[in-house]
């Protein structure tokens, strides 16, 4: 983590977005002298664009343990879990030992331990993260549970309006981007560009 922080604050980086477009002026050896510096090199020379933000707080994957189980207790949300070769619906209703362990309890009231990461093999339960990963493909952020509509679509839907999801919305985008760039190049080399559409 301190080598992606390295990298963000020696060249004035938000985030590994901006870090691409920086990088895309360093030499390969300006580059290599950080594993982040020069993946974002790399990307930026073959001329993709990578959306990631590794060590997000806020992310399902690397959010502390005591903050996942205590959104996952505030949201009520349900997770689909074997439980005695039955498949049950189940929330989490309190946390212990610091979030590592999570009391679940059933809809019709059967309650048993789960652990929040790491893996389980005495119990046969998936862990908590385990459980939301294959649940709720489309959890990603901690603010998620409370936002129902946004993920699962259950929101009204408006005539003539088609939603989209993230991925559909930023590589038109990017591709834009990526044409405005050659043009001005085009223009200030004095060359006409060629559309690739």
């Amino acid at each position: 983590m301190a080598e992606y922080k390295d990298a963000l604050e020696k060249h004035r980086c938000r985030d590994m977005e901006d870090l691409q477009f920086e990088a895309e002026f360093l030499t390969r050896d300006q580059a290599s002298q950080n594993s982040f510096t020069s993946v974002c090199h790399l990307t930026s020379t073959i001329g993709i664009w990578v959306s990631w933000d590794p060590f997000n707080p806020d992310w399902i994957a690397s959010a502390a343990n005591a903050d996942l189980a205590q959104v996952m207790i505030n949201t009520q949300h349900l997770i689909h879990i074997q439980l005695k070769n039955e498949q049950k619906w189940a929330k989490v209703v309190e946390e212990k030992d610091e979030g590592k362990l999570d009391k679940m309890r059933t809809e019709n009231g059967d309650t048993f331990m789960m652990k929040t990461e790491g893996q389980d093999t005495t119990t046969g339960y998936p862990t908590l993260r385990e459980a939301i990963q294959r649940n709720s493909l489309t959890l990603v952020r901690l603010s998620q549970p409370t936002e129902p509509n946004r993920i699962y679509g259950t929101d009204e839907r408006k005539p003539g309006k088609r939603k989209i999801g993230w991925a559909q919305a930023i590589f038109p985008l990017r591709a834009r981007l990526q044409d405005l760039k050659t043009i001005n190049l085009s223009r200030r080399n004095g060359t006409t560009p060629s559309r690739t559409n």
